[in-house]
């Protein structure tokens, strides 16, 4: 059976669902199987891989209405990346997105419930979830093994963590006993610029050995997954972004080897 992780941040544009799509996308070229599960009704995993807009099939809000099962809302993401499947929200207008958010807030529970049938059929199950700290994320947070945090390399971003970890410890008293930290990831890092050096050596001084190896460049290239619709890895291999993700997929199998 395999791990249920949310990948989690409290501010913007830090590399979250890049992070979803193109870390996903690596793994399953590593021959795991991966999905990625999208929590925020604003769409943006969807995107990435050209399941927004109508007529793109059912998602999860069509689940939470009892109208699909689980398994009718798995698609395929890539014709190259077999082993990689996406769940979309489907949420197309802003009624939609209300009734989504008040299912949640009723019933956090309902997330697990289909995560639960899903689970068996992965290697990796990535949950992509708003960048704020609500009602999707805590249903994240309630549901999965462990959290992964990206951190942008800016002393912005960094103010953000203390306030994810306090949530994720509030969680795991009231919800979720079992919740643990698959790691922090430091993100758009550019090795030329004086406070990318001070932000890492702050962030792994404080996080230590939460703190992932690898570190994801700024790369114009991974800007374009949305555009282009599909992972960097199916467009650009050669990119430092693609090698960044790449490398950090092995560093997580190594890791989940040696435990």
């Amino acid at each position: 059976m395999g791990q249920l992780i949310a990948i989690v941040s409290q501010k913007g544009g830090v590399g979250k669902t890049s992070t979803a799509v193109n870390l996903g996308a690596c793994l399953s070229a590593l021959k795991q199987k991966v999905l990625l599960v999208e929590l925020d009704p604003q769409c943006g995993l969807a995107k990435c891989v050209g399941l927004d807009g109508p007529n793109k099939g059912a998602g999860l809000i069509d689940v939470l209405r009892d109208s699909a099962s689980p398994a009718d809302v798995v698609h395929p993401v890539h014709p190259r990346l077999p082993r990689l499947w996406v769940v979309p929200t489907n949420i197309q207008t802003m009624a939609e997105e209300t009734e989504y958010l008040t299912i949640l807030h009723n019933n956090m529970a309902v997330v697990g419930r289909v995560l639960t049938q899903l689970k068996p059929s992965y290697d990796f199950i990535f949950i992509d979830t708003p960048p704020r700290l609500d009602n999707p994320t805590y249903a994240a947070l309630a549901t999965v093994d462990s959290y992964m945090v990206p951190i942008q390399c800016e002393y912005a971003s960094m103010g953000t963590v203390g306030r994810v970890l306090k949530a994720a410890l509030e969680v795991k008293r009231l919800y979720n006993a079992k919740l643990g930290i698959f790691g922090f990831l430091l993100t758009m890092a550019d090795k030329k610029a004086g406070f990318t050096v001070r932000v890492v050596q702050e962030v792994r001084q404080y996080l230590k050995h939460h703190v992932f190896r690898t570190l994801v460049p700024r790369d114009p290239r991974l800007a374009e997954v949305p555009f282009r619709q599909e992972p960097v890895i199916a467009y650009d291999m050669q990119s430092p972004g693609a090698k960044a993700y790449i490398q950090l997929a092995r560093e997580i199998l190594r890791d989940t080897t040696a435990t």
